[in-house]
């Protein structure tokens, strides 16, 4: 697939699809809140969808940027519990699993190729409720009494600013109402002993004031076991034990104004992920070179002898004030405060060794963080809108972590064991950022979108690595980023758009100090982004087909880089890359009942330019190897003609692949409603196929490539009428896929690869109860 005839192809697709539009309408600004108005029923069978994409309400199908809308419905439906379960909802968007905690976000290529340094950035931007998530571990809680999910491709480098250059996910949630009491709950019960019980009641407080309340529990069994920990014949693996609660306060004592304090909490404690060795570390007792794989034939069964817990608690507190200036303008702040405490401890070898280990036995991931964001915009009108804003963002966070191993190179004063690696990081994160966007309407079918923002931010660290202290670090950078786009409506169905746009990823420190490759501070890292697009309506809006090409362009890609000298890896650039790709969301309802969904995105993208590094696995081999043959110098790895070797075998990474993008994924579902008997009967089929990608930048097959699946889902319901029961039957990866969600290779230096696997098949009873 070459990238000139996937655009001049899609080009092409795209205008001889537009054939006639005018403008949709825009809500009034009397409606500033988050939540999305649902579809209205004079659509016929698709609907018309409202999202806050750019913080304004606005039909989906007049949004001129990719941006796809999932469904509370769609969400049930495949039991989408959390972000890793949007896989095969949204074109270009993987979500993948990293060392058992992290949830890795990337669409179009663009994700988080540097998990292990905690002051990096990702590159897709997360919020709830407008609210910027600041800490990658706290992506991995449960999505609670959630109306709707956002998905926006493409760099948002206007009203998200830094850590969007790939894009940005908006969990829009369910808002009290007033003068209303209702609520529901249910419960569910499974294979795997899985429990959900979820209950929501909304409650008024008198005519200007109104409460809604929510609390989940879930619980399953292990999908997996470790045979080999002490005590246990089967220690579980990817097992669940969470409890969460969301409650919002909404008081509007007049129609100018509204005020909506909301809190969430999220709290997990089982045992670890599953991660099985694909290639685990040797037996320096032995004199092993050589490295051995998981012994188990069952993908979900590990050969590990150390017992992996692992333990979140997530607290967020936010106040969103919004009050209409006349008939001219909207003044809105949201004020935010959220904590994160993460501890987990793993075997870190991924294998039972009768003479050696290497076990994480603290990995504490902890952050404190507030955020305050400011806008005042204009009411929607027939000429000119426009919107100023300000954001705020203070980080104190930590990450401390101690393995623990025989060959260890320090020593834990605290009790003499030996410590193969040990940091404590703390670090904190500012900034700064003023923004500002317009919409001309210059004709009746002619919109010109004009944003710019200028980011500024600030990184230091006061690292201790050994028990050593290193020297504090600071970075800083900023930029100005932003968008230009002109939209055409060819006819009140059919809408064309044109995008250029810039993201921005902030530079950072890493912990080890200058050295060959890594040095103390990394690069920011910017995308400039085009994109072409078209949505469009057919046959009385019964169809619906959206479709979109884009060309990046990267300068100074952030990754995980292994260092010649040992134990001085960090963060690092790949000076340039290039992504290019087709996109397209289509839905069809050619008969009341029936309905059709489906996404496809074909995509590629590689590194530009000559730029030397190596990956941490081939340094392993190839610092042993040298090692060994020199006769063991007593310098160790540190010896001139052993970090001679490692620079001697690094790789050019000019024309690999781009990490975290499949050159093929999509999906197809099909529903069906019915009435049957005394009630309404609900069928869903779905098909999901994600392409293989690489996990990192280095392209070693070993390492890197993770291979392609296909799954599928069912769902029914059972809606009995005039009753306020309703039962369903889910049923997901119905074939039992052992499908590989990432391959992680450890840059920590237990020279493991390894896997996570995606959940295998579960299948459920609900039972609902709404009033």
């Amino acid at each position: 697939m070459r990238k000139s005839s996937i655009l001049l192809t899609a080009t092409a697709s795209l205008l001889a699809l537009s054939a006639t539009g005018v403008r949709a309408a825009e809500v009034s600004a009397d409606d500033q809140s988050t939540e999305a108005i649902p579809a209205t029923a004079d659509d016929a069978g698709i609907g018309s969808i409202t999202v806050v994409g750019e913080k304004r309400e606005v039909n989906l199908q007049a949004a001129p940027l990719s941006i796809t809308a999932v469904s509370q419905d769609a969400l049930r439906q495949r039991n989408a519990t959390e972000l890793a379960d949007l896989n095969g909802f949204v074109p270009g968007l993987t979500v993948t699993k990293s060392e058992g905690n992290e949830r890795v976000i990337a669409i179009r290529g663009i994700g988080y190729e540097t998990a292990q340094n905690p002051n990096s950035q990702p590159g897709v931007a997360f919020h709830i409720d407008g609210v910027y998530i600041a800490h990658v571990v706290a992506l991995n809680q449960d999505l609670l009494d959630v109306d709707h999910v956002e998905v926006l491709r493409g760099p948002q480098g206007t009203v998200f600013g830094q850590t969007s250059t790939g894009g940005a996910v908006n969990v829009i949630t369910r808002k009290p109402k007033l003068g209303e009491t209702s609520g529901e709950a249910n419960v569910s019960y499974g294979n795997y002993n899985y429990v959900r019980g979820y209950g929501t009641l909304n409650l008024p407080i008198g005519d200007t004031l109104a409460v809604r309340a929510t609390v989940q529990y879930l619980r399953h069994d292990g999908y997996g076991y470790a045979t080999q920990v002490p005590g246990y014949d089967k220690y579980p693996l990817d097992d669940a034990d969470n409890l969460g609660a969301h409650v919002s306060l909404l008081w509007q004592p007049s129609d100018d104004f509204t005020l909506t304090l909301s809190g969430q909490s999220f709290d997990a404690d089982h045992n670890g992920a599953l991660q099985k060795c694909l290639l685990c570390s040797t037996d320096p007792a032995n004199g092993s070179t050589t490295y051995v794989a998981d012994p188990l034939s069952n993908p979900r069964a590990v050969y590990q002898d150390f017992p992996s817990t692992y333990k979140t608690k997530t607290r967020m507190a936010y106040l969103s004030m919004a009050k209409t200036l006349g008939d001219v303008a909207v003044l809105k702040s949201v004020t935010a405060y959220q904590y994160l405490n993460k501890n987990q401890t793993g075997d870190n070898d991924r294998y039972t060794y009768a003479n050696y280990y290497d076990n994480l036995v603290k990995w504490r991931d902890y952050s404190s963080t507030w955020t305050q964001e400011i806008s005042l915009s204009s009411t929607p009108n027939k000429s000119i809108e426009w919107t100023l804003g300000f954001f705020f963002l203070r980080q104190n966070a930590l990450q401390d972590i101690l393995e623990y191993a025989p060959t260890g190179f320090a020593v834990d004063p605290s009790n003499g064991e030996r410590v193969t690696f040990q940091t404590n990081s703390p670090y904190q994160h500012s900034t700064l950022a003023g923004y500002g966007q317009v919409i001309i309407h210059a004709t009746d079918k002619l919109d010109i979108i004009a944003g710019a923002r200028h980011n500024w931010d600030k990184i230091t660290a006061q690292p201790v690595q050994y028990f050593a202290t290193v020297p504090p670090r600071e970075s800083k950078s900023d930029a100005v980023t932003g968008k230009l786009s002109l939209q055409y409506q060819l006819s009140p169905e059919h809408m064309v758009y044109v995008t250029g746009s810039k993201g921005y990823k902030p530079s950072g420190v890493t912990f080890a100090g200058d050295s060959i490759y890594v040095k103390s501070a990394y690069k920011k890292e910017t995308v400039w982004a085009a994109e072409i697009g078209s949505k469009n309506e057919f046959f009385d809006k019964t169809l619906r087909f959206n479709a979109s090409a884009y060309y990046y362009w990267y300068k100074n890609f952030q990754f995980t880089a292994e260092d010649p000298v040992p134990f001085a890896g960090g963060t690092a650039n790949i000076p340039k890359a290039e992504t290019y790709g087709v996109e397209f969301e289509t839905t069809w309802a050619p008969v009341t009942g029936l309905r059709f969904d489906g996404n496809l995105a074909l995509a590629k993208g590689k590194f530009k330019g000559d730029y030397y590094t190596i990956d941490k696995q081939t340094a392993q081999d190839i610092r042993a190897t040298t090692f060994a043959a020199l006769g063991y110098p007593a310098a160790y790895y540190f010896d001139p003609r052993i970090i001679g070797a490692v620079i001697g075998a690094s790789a050019n990474t000019n024309g690999k692949k781009i990490p975290k993008l499949p050159g093929v994924q999509g999906s197809f579902a099909a529903t069906y409603t019915a009435p049957v008997g005394p009630g309404e009967l609900t069928l869903r089929g779905e098909v999901i196929y994600r392409g293989k990608f690489n996990s990192r930048i280095f392209n070693v097959p070993a390492y890197d490539t993770v291979p392609a699946y296909t799954i599928g889902n069912l769902f029914v319901q059972y809606q009995p009428e005039n009753s306020p029961f309703t039962f369903s039957v889910t049923a997901t990866n119905i074939t039992d896929k052992a499908g590989i969600s990432n391959k992680f290779a450890d840059p920590y230096g237990s020279g493991t690869t390894s896997v996570e696997y995606i959940p295998p098949r579960q299948v459920f009873g609900t039972i609902a109860f709404r009033f």
